[in-house]
């Protein structure tokens, strides 16, 4: 066997350990491509359904918000008119009601002096008491 012939084996040799080589990295890298096309396959059939849910519940949600807007907009301007409604009772109820204490507060003064009169005696009052220790002017 000659050198050249010796060349044409290694070469054979390396070729066919390069070839087995490929093979079982293609194998590998076959079985790796199968296993994320299935992953992905489960992830979009339990993605979709989720992603589908949760769109509805965004789209209930700012249907809620928008209710809740609406209700705080009718609570403030219910509030709006109870403080209007208050101010104008108190403006309207105010002046008379004082009045009405004034003159019953009056009328109830004027009758205890009445009675006091009628019950009375016609005595002359005493002379004021003089504390001890106090000059007589």
């Amino acid at each position: 066997m000659t050198a050249l012939d010796l060349l044409t084996v290694l070469c054979a040799v390396a070729a066919l350990a390069a070839a087995v080589c490929l093979a079982l990295l293609s194998s590998h890298l076959l079985r790796a491509a199968r296993r994320l096309d299935a992953a992905t396959r489960t992830f979009e059939e339990e993605a979709t359904p989720a992603v589908q849910e949760l769109r509805a519940a965004a789209r209930r949600a700012v249907g809620e918000v928008d209710r809740i807007d609406d209700l705080l907009e009718v609570a403030g301007s219910i509030g709006q008119r109870v403080d209007s409604a208050t101010e104008v009772t108190y403006r309207a109820l105010t002046s008379p009601v004082i009045k009405g204490v004034a003159l019953a507060s009056g009328t109830r003064r004027a009758a205890s002096r009445l009675r006091r009169r009628e019950s009375a005696p016609a005595v002359v009052p005493a002379p004021p008491r003089r504390h001890r220790g106090t000059k007589v002017r």
